[in-house]
């Protein structure tokens, strides 16, 4: 699987759990606004739901920036702190960590962000274990000596709250096995692409082969350019199969009709490929494929 493949994933998967954050705080309006009658609360969450769901139209720069992310999970594990505190300890509001923790999982990567994920989770342990020994004594003037209907109702919203996030774990769980095992898949075909090790004494006719759909083109190709596809992959790794095909095309100088012609597609999908390929070497629209393809491998 290529990296932006990969990265159009993580991108994916980052819109979807934004929207479930916009959701929970939505859902949370709702109760408040409704069923606690605390219009101020509901306000404060629909606000937050709100600058939420304007996050997705954000540039990716801004969205991925690791410090913002940090601060955004610190701010959001305060707002369950405040909650927790002023809500008292029989409304169990501290169960909305649980929700924040899985959610950290998604937005950070374990081998890279290590630290920031065991930050964030030792903040929700220390806030969590501030009230426990206090005995949710802090504040005291907010607290809101909620009714028993009231908090029966917290606690029913909590419990489907964390009923819902562990099935959005399992579904996010289950999409990233999908694009592992993809993974996987396209390095063994990757590797049946390039292994092809016949030597054979070959200097003209690779034109021919390739326009007429030879199965020995790629054998042919790599017996003239022994090094190329060890080269082209070492500059850009991400390659899938099918555009290493398209690489040796382009090594030939041949057009994008010519390409479509030998790989029996259309010239739309050819151009499409291309313009991958493109993308992934990082390169300019003014930047000519084929003579880059010829003079850099």
């Amino acid at each position: 699987m290529a990296k932006n493949e990969i990265e159009y994933e993580k991108s994916i998967l980052f819109d979807i759990y934004t929207l479930v954050l916009v959701f929970i705080l939505g859902c949370n309006f709702l109760l408040n606004f409704f069923f606690l009658e605390q219009p101020v609360y509901a306000i404060a969450f629909l606000g937050m739901g709100l600058f939420m769901l304007c996050t997705i139209l954000w540039p990716d720069r801004i969205r991925f920036n690791k410090n913002l992310l940090m601060l955004l999970f610190i701010f959001l594990g305060l707002i369950i702190f405040y909650c927790d505190i002023i809500s008292g300890k029989d409304v169990m509001n501290y169960l909305s960590y649980i929700s924040l923790t899985v959610a950290i999982v998604f937005f950070f990567e374990y081998g890279k962000d290590r630290y920031i994920i065991l930050l964030l989770v030792g903040i929700y342990i220390t806030f969590f274990l501030i009230n426990i020994i206090t005995d949710y004594s802090l504040l005291s003037s907010f607290h809101q000596n909620l009714s028993p209907v009231k908090e029966w109702y917290i606690r029913v919203y909590k419990v489907m709250e964390i009923t819902f996030c562990t099935f959005v774990g399992m579904y996010f769980i289950h999409r990233k096995e999908k694009m592992i095992i993809k993974y996987y898949v396209e390095k063994e075909r990757l590797k049946d692409f390039i292994s092809k090790t016949d030597k054979i004494n070959f200097s003209d006719g690779l034109y021919e082969l390739a326009m007429s759909k030879n199965s020995l083109f790629i054998t042919y190709f790599k017996s003239q350019f022994p090094e190329y596809f060890e080269k082209i992959l070492e500059a850009c790794p991400n390659l899938i199969s099918s555009e290493l095909e398209i690489c040796a095309l382009l090594k030939l100088n041949l057009s994008t009709k010519e390409i479509a012609l030998a790989t029996n597609t259309t010239v739309r999908a050819v151009e499409n490929k291309k313009f991958r390929i493109r993308r992934k070497f990082n390169l300019s629209s003014e930047t000519d494929l084929n003579l880059y393809m010829i003079n850099s491998f």
